[in-house]
């Protein structure tokens, strides 16, 4: 199996780890950090794509962009079909970017900090995961179209 691809799968298996982490801790109701494993899945599954695709992902919290600028640089021509599902993982993969900090650190104000506890609850926490899990599919759609 050539490296590209072994790396692309462990992405991929990181992220699959990070999905349960995400579940668990839903079902425990610890909501800011089942977010914040929802999103570290789907960073993870744009990184495995982002691999499987030739390409280096770096050291990124936003992945979602580099794939998108490698669309629009034109350095990614692959069946409308796929190009669809590339568009639809960045999509639901920058939900869960732009969560960015809170599921830890909570929002600063001038006043205090809201903490994630406050910002993150049950029905959130479930969208999100969702989210995650719908961004984990695509990933693993397109590693199937990519013969990964």
């Amino acid at each position: 199996m050539p490296i590209a691809n072994r790396k692309a799968l462990d992405w991929i298996s990181m992220a699959e780890e990070d999905a349960e982490d995400s579940r668990l801790d839903y079902r425990g109701g610890r909501y800011a950090s089942s977010v914040y494993h929802a999103e570290l899945c789907a960073q993870k599954s744009v990184k495995g794509v982002i691999v499987a695709l030739g390409f280096e992902p770096g050291k990124t919290h936003r992945p979602s962009l580099v794939l998108r600028g490698l669309i629009i640089a034109g350095l990614i021509n692959l069946r409308e079909e796929v190009m669809h599902d590339l568009d639809r993982l960045i999509a639901l993969s920058l939900v869960l970017e732009d969560q960015g900090v809170a599921p830890r650190y909570g929002w600063e104000t001038v006043n205090r900090i809201i903490k994630p506890s406050e910002i993150y609850d049950e029905e959130k926490a479930r969208l999100l995961i969702d989210n995650a899990d719908e961004t984990l599919k695509v990933a693993k759609k397109v590693l199937g179209e990519l013969d990964c």
